[in-house]
């Protein structure tokens, strides 16, 4: 009777042990992911403002060079309209 004890105690302790390593393990993947994730949110919103920066000075420097164009169509035109006279 007192082996059968042992080896309950000791089948209890290494199905203890056992899930103690699953739960452990389960923890410590989910720490990393989760650290993961946050420092792939910070960069994808660093990336997000630089993006919006470069996108204002794009679309400014569209408007600038279509103002240009404007001017030098309003140029050509008047030029073609004195020599049709």
């Amino acid at each position: 009777m007192t082996w059968e004890v042992v080896a309950g105690l000791i089948t209890l302790t290494s199905a203890g042990i056992g899930t103690g390593k699953i739960v452990y393990d389960l923890s410590r993947t989910l720490t990393k992911l989760n650290c993961s994730v946050e420092n792939l949110n910070s960069t994808l919103t660093a990336l997000t403002t630089e993006n919006q920066e470069e996108h204002e000075e794009l679309y400014g420097g569209v408007a600038e060079l279509s103002d240009a164009l404007q001017a030098q169509e309003i140029r050509i035109v008047r030029l073609e309209e004195s020599v049709k006279d």
